[in-house]
């Protein structure tokens, strides 16, 4: 069973140490307040202790049976003294160290000093047999309270002292005279730290800012005016970790505050201005070693640092402290200023891109619809081209009549059509009658038979398509397709296909290549149409399919997703 340590592992820091009369003296203990009588421990420093007995049970929570019991520990300091004294009262107000305390009525008898036997063993040797406590070696000191209090004379016994070195094993037991023993204490010599580490951290108050130089002094005349700064063997042997947690050294500062830092002096030995070597590394930039007396002074100088301040003995370079710290960042540095500052750039720059994707893509529409209106600007020299043909060879055949008839309905057409050239989109109704208008005059040149069937499920009116899209396919039909051919005839049907409005365009002429190369000029023409409109729209798009044999040619024209809405 683990007993509860009940009062504390004191450590000061040196401006409140021992003073120089009891300067070199061990600085920590471990006490065992056995009624009146007090055993004590006195080594550097104790670590890892803990106590077992055979199932004693403590009394209201404060006091505690240790007969019976078994204590043990490692010790990190070279020296160890054992005292054992005698007092009326309790009063631990000149104790530093853990404390352990029984109470117990029953025990009174058993502790009293001068029925006390003591035996050590070392490394499993007895070097001490038992022996009565009050024939040992007598001591008298100036005791004094870390607390500040009036000091005392203590007198006792020093029953056994000596100096260990790392891995000794020191057993201690203590029986009243001829009987069996009561206590055990185990003790293990362990090594302390290598490494410096920090004992006083003195900072400059927020409220009275001042010079590198002025801190500098000030700090050192404190610690000048300090009699017991560097004058104590306090810290020799403790653990590298332990007074970092009991001072509490901060890992954080701010721009320009100063700050000094005081690490241990090496064990045994007196503080020299090159004792020490320190070097400063800030963020990724490694510094340059320099000499030191351990007393480093430091101004935090830009927000938002990592430092790293790495600490050596000059005669033990192998083993360096870090301490690492850094400096709060300013409110640009900060986290949220960089998220609103990403996000508001990031809003920047989607709206700037949103604005020149749009400006170029305004632009790329002008690109094409200054593209189509030069192929329309193409098509109609070729239709008026194709047109007049036509009226010549009705003259030549001395067909008055119908070549005057073919000249006026050319007329409207011609109108119709530019117009229509003005126009991105025109109705399927307009479209549909453009077309039938041409068809008639074609046919005064050259009978043959035309079907229109359109698809009750669209509206002619409502509906969009490119103006004279499929006109120049018609004329391209009539002109190399059913030329000089008995009963021909040119079936045109419009049909609704999903999201998709669908011109068929079939005719029974001669066929023709698909893969060869076209000399016509209005069959590239429309292919010219579909790719300069597909290339600016995202949505509608218009694909062409053409089919040709001995028995004649079919042309698909797909308006792809211009019924979407209808």
């Amino acid at each position: 069973m683990k007993y509860f340590i009940y009062l504390l592992l004191f450590v000061s820091s040196l401006s409140i140490a021992q003073s120089k009369r009891t300067t070199g003296k061990p600085a920590a203990n471990s006490y065992f307040v056995l009624d009146k009588t007090t055993v004590r421990f006195e080594n550097n420093f104790f670590s890892n202790y803990y106590f077992t007995d055979s199932d004693k049970k403590h009394k209201n929570g404060f006091y505690w049976n240790l007969s019976d019991g078994e204590y043990f520990s490692d010790l990190l300091g070279k020296k160890i003294n054992i005292k054992i004294t005698v007092s009326n009262e309790y009063n631990n107000q000149f104790m530093v160290g853990s404390i352990f305390i029984d109470n117990l009525k029953a025990n009174k008898d058993l502790y009293k000093i001068e029925n006390l036997e003591i035996q050590v063993l070392k490394n499993n040797k007895i070097l001490k047999d038992w022996t009565l406590v009050t024939q040992t070696k007598k001591f008298s000191d100036s005791v004094f309270s870390p607390f500040g209090t009036n000091g005392h004379i203590e007198n006792g016994y020093i029953p056994y002292t000596d100096s260990l070195i790392n891995g000794d094993k020191l057993v201690v037991l203590i029986r009243k005279k001829g009987q069996k023993s009561f206590l055990k204490w185990n003790f293990e010599k362990k090594e302390g730290t290598k490494k410096p580490f920090v004992i006083i951290e003195k900072a400059e108050g927020f409220k009275n800012r001042t010079s590198l130089e002025n801190f500098m002094k000030v700090t050192l005349d404190q610690f000048q005016n300090d009699s017991t700064f560097d004058d104590t063997n306090l810290y020799d042997d403790w653990p590298e970790d332990f007074p970092q947690r009991v001072i509490g050294n901060r890992s954080r500062h701010y721009k320009n505050e100063k700050f000094c830092l005081v690490f241990r002096k090496p064990n045994r030995k007196k503080r020299t201005y090159d004792s020490f070597e320190y070097r400063i590394n800030v963020n990724s930039e490694v510094g340059e070693w320099t000499k030191s007396n351990g007393i480093i002074f430091i101004e935090s100088k830009e927000p938002g640092t990592q430092y790293k301040l790495e600490v050596r003995y000059k005669d033990d370079p192998k083993h360096i402290a870090v301490y690492r710290y850094y400096t709060a960042p300013a409110w640009y540095q900060a986290l949220w200023f960089k998220i609103v500052v990403g996000m508001f750039s990031l809003l920047i720059f989607s709206l700037v891109y949103i604005f020149w994707m749009k400006k170029v893509s305004k632009r790329k529409q002008l690109e094409q619809k200054s593209k189509i209106k030069m192929l329309y600007a193409q098509l109609n020299p070729h239709f008026v081209f194709n047109a007049l043909g036509s009226i010549q060879g009705l003259l030549n055949d001395n067909q008055i009549e119908k070549a005057n008839q073919y000249l006026a309905g050319f007329g409207s057409l011609l109108r119709s059509t530019l117009t229509s050239s003005e126009k991105e989109t025109q109705s399927l109704e307009t479209e549909i009658k453009t077309i039938k208008n041409y068809i008639e005059l074609e046919q005064l040149r050259s009978p043959f038979s035309f079907r229109l069937t359109i698809d009750e499920k669209i509206n002619v009116y409502e509906t969009q398509t490119l103006p004279l899209l499929i006109q120049p396919l018609i004329e391209n039909a009539i002109k190399h397709g059913i030329s000089n051919k008995e009963n021909a005839e040119i079936i045109l049907t419009v049909s609704k296909k999903q999201d998709d409005l669908l011109f068929e365009l079939a005719d029974n002429g001669k066929g023709f290549d698909t893969l060869a190369e076209q000399k016509g000029f209005g069959l590239k023409l429309v292919k010219d149409r579909i790719t300069l409109f597909n290339q600016s729209s995202k949505k509608m798009k218009i694909e062409m399919r053409i089919q040709s044999d001995l028995s004649g040619t079919q042309v698909s024209v797909f308006y792809k997703n211009w019924l979407k809405n209808d």
